[in-house]
């Protein structure tokens, strides 16, 4: 044991030593920027290179702490040229070194069927502090991993602009770091929903808030791949599959990560630099829909100025204090650009200025680490140590501060490794048990019954109905494309349908026969081309 232990070792200095030896020998990391990129070089750790922008012109960038990028890549990252900057790409930065990433699906079953909870917080905290590291910077702006991951809509035209010769593509061109923002799939998935929902926005300054909300799909460097080498936006793909009897589409990686940020978009002339909206109160009890122009309880954003915040929501909307006043610097955020004010002004047919902020207010994460997808949902708390329900003071502190900035402590977090407690297996399992809530109040706490079709009673007596009942898990098991299913109709409402609640349902459950799973990605039907003149 002692000889292996020493040669193990000894292997390592080795790679260590050979990697300075081939840095400053010519070697050269292997990378997409290489497509868009010349005069290529490293010195003293640094990549340097000459590389596209967008408008065609060069622009020389540098790489720093080329070692730890390359170390970070391992798993089918990245290293990429987003307009003229060359940025590290991997699958999910290692803010935590005590955190596994992929963890083992054993693993993760063991702290599941364990009801090691504990576990299950550390691990997805560790996912959240992985994907809020900064990575580097793009246009001398510090860019956070989250934001230089692809977006449905880049992949598609990936997919549709790819070589016909065989030649493979990587996920990530050269491209320009902007948000892609869109109203919420989810909200057309109700009866009676019809046409476009951007006449449904609220004035900014309305009494009881900012009650809009804006929405990305982004995926990971090892997802993206996946999703664009398997074309799996086209429906054309997808009844290929069925064609030759698939039931679900290719797996995707376990390192293949999945988010949806939720944004909201400060004017940046806002009536005396402040912007007001409703902060999440806590789980209603009993359950009922709850959107946020519910909430009574207001957060006040001071656009001007910067400082520690307060502790505390204004229950009433009707007194701004320090105590629930915050600042920017509280919130992961963005300012806008010129180009991404024009191109958001049109996506989302409201009027966006340059200099206008977008500030973060939560977001859904997946990872692909076992076979139903682990998930976890953050959103943007006043008091992230003892934050409301569907999270708690036991998450609140798994959060590993030491690795979180300021502003990514921010936050507050639910978990859904399992649909039911205690946890049933994935197939031929029973709906038995107590409910397991996780869901996302900017995103689910309004639905009311009519969003759900399917419906499950818990032990036969409990009926979860509300959005403020919901489990991730459980919803995105049912994502499905049915071919036999006009996604074109009421402007694609029922294109994230079957929705449901929280209630155990198998991975083989009869729902599912005649069509194709979509390995629990919603937004894959989301996001879907489809083809011309047909379903």
């Amino acid at each position: 044991m002692i000889k292996t232990t020493q040669y193990f070792y000894a292997l390592l200095i080795l790679t260590a030593s050979l990697y300075s030896t081939l840095s400053h020998a010519g070697f050269t990391p292997v990378g997409s920027y290489q497509k868009s990129c010349t005069r290529i070089s490293i010195k003293n750790n640094n990549l340097h290179a000459s590389c596209k922008t967008l408008t065609g012109s060069s622009h020389s960038t540098t790489l720093k702490n080329l070692d730890s990028c390359l170390n970070s890549i391992t798993l089918d990252g990245d290293i990429g040229n987003i307009d003229g900057n060359l940025i590290c790409l991997p699958d999910l930065p290692k803010a935590d070194p005590s955190m596994t990433f992929p963890e083992s699906e054993t693993s993760i079953n063991n702290w599941i069927y364990s009801a090691d909870a504990v576990a299950t917080y550390k691990h997805a905290w560790g996912i959240w502090a992985g994907l809020t590291s900064y990575v580097g910077h793009v246009s001398n702006t510090p860019t956070r991993a989250f934001e230089t991951w692809n977006t449905t809509s880049n992949m598609l035209y990936q997919i549709e602009s790819a070589p016909t010769n065989g030649i493979k593509q990587l996920a990530t061109p050269s491209r320009k770091l902007q948000l892609d923002l869109m109203i919420p799939g989810q909200f057309k998935n109700k009866k009676g929903i019809k046409g476009k929902l951007t006449k449904s926005l609220a004035p900014v300054t309305a009494d009881d808030g900012d009650t809009n909300i804006f929405v990305s799909v982004a995926y990971n460097p090892p997802a993206a791949r996946h999703a664009i080498t398997n074309k799996l936006f086209l429906q054309s793909t997808l009844n290929q599959y069925l064609k030759e009897g698939y039931t679900e589409i290719p797996n995707f990686p376990n390192n293949s990560i999945t988010i949806k940020p939720v944004y909201k978009i400060i004017p940046k002339n806002i009536k005396k630099g402040i912007y007001k909206f409703p902060g999440w109160p806590g789980t209603p009890t009993p359950a009922k829909t709850f959107p946020e122009k519910d909430w009574n309880s207001c957060i006040y954003v001071d656009i001007k100025k910067t400082g520690n915040g307060g502790n505390s929501v204004d229950k009433g909307c009707k007194n701004q204090a320090t105590d629930n006043t915050f600042y920017l610097n509280n919130f992961i955020h963005q300012k806008i650009s010129k180009d991404n004010a024009v191109y958001l002004s049109s996506q989302l047919n409201i009027k966006v200025s340059e200099g206008d902020y977008a500030i973060l207010v939560g977001m859904h994460v997946t990872s692909r680490e076992i076979k139903r997808w682990t998930w976890q949902t953050f959103w943007w708390s006043a008091n992230p140590a003892k934050p409301f329900l569907p999270s708690s003071s036991e998450i609140a502190a798994s959060r590993p501060l030491n690795i979180l900035d300021k502003a990514a402590q921010h936050y507050a977090m639910s978990t859904a490794y399992q649909m039911v407690l205690p946890a049933q297996p994935i197939t031929d399992g029973k709906n038995i048990g107590a409910s397991l809530i996780a869901y996302n109040p900017h995103l689910e706490a309004g639905f009311d019954p009519s969003v759900f079709q399917i419906i499950r009673k818990i032990n036969g007596n409990i009926e979860n109905k509300y959005g403020v009942q919901t489990n991730c898990m459980t919803c995105h098991n049912l994502a499905l494309y049915n071919p036999e299913t006009d996604y074109r109709k009421d402007n694609g409402s029922n294109r994230e349908t079957p929705y449901g609640t929280d209630y155990y349902m198998s991975i083989t459950d009869k729902t599912f026969n005649n069509t194709l799973k979509l390995d629990f990605a919603w937004s894959i039907l989301g996001a879907l081309k489809l083809d011309a003149n047909k379903k």
